[in-house]
């Protein structure tokens, strides 16, 4: 099933006028079968490339992994992004299975497309295995700064919205925040906050890396959007796209996530 939005996210349409100026990239999945070799969207240079029996898009639209890779999809941007601040969210969902210690579903940023990209940003599920801390961001190195009780696969079909910030003060990126279910009053309140050198200063691609998911484990991902602008980043998809989302995934109704 294609990911839903929590009905909060609606409200704030109205406080968060979308400008097309500030989006860098998106893409809402509206495609069916294998990702590889995709190419909807704005801001990017060419198609999707992804590792077949590992990223499929399911109807009516929603990107699922199942299975392990570095570089389960990776995507270039159409123009290198070079702006001091990037923020970048998307709508997760853990469809079925379970989030034990280190399982894996991060998008990284990066200058190239090859290695593991481990020592760039990344943030998305890093799960503890404890049941206490699923979502993370970092800079670089193999750890990561965590959401306190970001524990988002107690409870399948339920969708959070995860946004991160990567910003640089000069010279490389070296901060990144993230937020779990924000509201637009959040700016000022990240969840977690990773401070480090990434080694890089601009970016031209960014990807999926899957690791430690086991037989079972199912995740979706919808509304992948980079954008310049907070409010971009806390605005509901088009019309087109939210008539295409029901109302079965709403375990948050106008709530934001109890810390």
């Amino acid at each position: 099933m294609k990911l839903h939005h929590y009905a909060l996210a609606m409200g704030l349409a109205a406080l968060a006028p979308s400008s097309m100026a500030s989006i860098i990239a998106e893409d809402s999945f509206n495609y069916s079968g294998e990702l590889n070799s995709q190419n909807g969207g704005t801001g990017w240079a060419a198609a999707w490339s992804a590792a077949t029996g590992i990223t499929e898009v399911v109807s009516p639209g929603a990107l699922q992994f199942t299975g392990n890779n570095d570089n389960a999809a990776t995507r270039q941007l159409a123009s290198v992004f070079t702006g001091n601040q990037l923020f970048i969210d998307f709508y997760v969902t853990v469809d079925s299975g379970s989030l034990t210690n280190n399982d894996f579903v991060s998008l990284w940023l990066d200058t190239i497309v090859t290695g593991d990209h481990t020592s760039r940003p990344n943030f998305g599920i890093k799960s503890d295995g404890s049941g206490s801390n699923d979502v993370f961001a970092r800079t670089n190195g193999t750890g990561g700064s965590f959401v306190p009780n970001s524990n988002i696969g107690s409870t399948n079909d339920v969708t959070h919205h995860i946004v991160g910030l990567l910003s640089k003060s000069s010279g490389n990126y070296d901060k990144f925040d993230v937020w779990l279910d924000p509201l637009l009053s959040d700016l000022s309140l990240a969840d977690a906050t990773f401070l480090g050198n990434a080694g890089i200063s601009q970016i031209s691609y960014i990807g999926f890396r899957t690791a430690n998911l086991d037989a079972g484990d199912v995740v979706l991902l919808d509304n992948l959007r980079l954008s310049t602008t907070w409010n971009e980043a806390l605005s509901v998809p088009e019309p087109a796209t939210l008539a295409l989302l029901g109302m079965g995934l709403l375990g948050m109704v106008g709530m934001r996530r109890m810390a």
